[in-house]
């Protein structure tokens, strides 16, 4: 099987895919603009082969599917394209990935936070609210891949598209437990449920 993801720069979580071979992955899309664009350009080759958290948006079912996914077609890698609020949700169960040696690469777009982090303007950052950040904004630069690591598994901190398709190379030819922490801009692209002004 042969598997390429070429991320490029953000845009609404610009990237693209082709899969050719057999048996094409299960996509597994979980987050908030991850979800609604991922159901948009990852294509499907074969029926029933992209897992998301569904209509109504409920976070924490990413790294579930996964599991199930990898438990229910061992002979299938399992790529997850996780939002970091989608992947906060139930991140621990990279432990399970690793216990149990499951064929998943877990992809996290680490753009800071709930749609884009702290977009705070200029005046907000140095006003009286300074030390208050949005509460849809993240710690800048969380470390996810170490979390894989901390249990055995791989772990990739990526930053460029280069570094991307090296971590994408590598893990889908390992196919074993995998972090890819994608750092993206967070002030690329527009949130899905405009709820910004709310923040």
């Amino acid at each position: 099987m042969l598997c390429h993801l070429i991320f490029l720069p953000y845009e609404n979580y610009k990237g693209c895919h082709s899969c050719t071979g057999k048996p094409c992955p299960y996509f597994v899309s979980e987050g908030a603009n991850t979800m609604d664009v991922g159901r948009a350009v990852l294509v499907q080759t074969e029926p029933r082969t992209r897992l998301d958290a569904g209509t109504w948006g409920t976070m924490g079912v990413g790294l579930g599917y996964c599991i199930a996914a990898a438990v229910a077609s061992p002979d299938r890698l399992v790529v997850a394209f996780e939002g970091d609020s989608g992947f906060g949700f139930s991140a621990m169960e990279v432990e399970t990935l690793v216990r149990y040696q499951l064929s998943v690469v877990v992809i996290v777009f680490n753009n800071g936070g709930v749609y884009g982090g702290d977009r705070r303007n200029p005046e907000e950052i140095t006003g009286p609210y300074k030390d208050d950040p949005a509460p849809t904004s993240f710690v800048p630069g969380a470390a996810y891949h170490t979390v894989m690591e901390a249990f055995g598994g791989k772990g990739y901190l990526v930053g460029t598209p280069e570094e991307l398709k090296s971590a994408l190379a590598e893990s889908f030819s390992a196919r074993k437990p995998a972090v890819i922490n994608v750092t993206i801009d967070p002030y690329a692209g527009a949130e899905s449920g405009r709820m910004q002004h709310k923040n």
